[in-house]
């Protein structure tokens, strides 16, 4: 029994390189999105008072509505 079509190195086997992409994406991903969370709250303490009361938020508040999505 011939087992030629297996591939000849052990990284193309376990998919290695698969998997350094997937992690790579991951990591780029999880960078984006706390650069787009460090935006979003930087743009709110800009606000003034009045503009954040306005939608419902105290400036204590920021990090958290940014990091959940809501006030606590």
């Amino acid at each position: 029994m011939s087992y030629s079509s297996i591939p000849s190195s052990s990284s193309e086997l376990f998919g290695v390189e698969t998997n350094r992409s997937s992690f790579f994406q991951r990591v780029v991903h999880w960078l984006k999105e706390r650069a787009d969370l460090y935006r979003a709250e930087s743009e709110l303490n800009l606000m003034s008072d009045v503009e954040l009361s306005d939608m419902g938020l105290y400036r204590g508040d920021i990090h958290n509505a940014v990091r959940s999505g809501r006030i606590l």
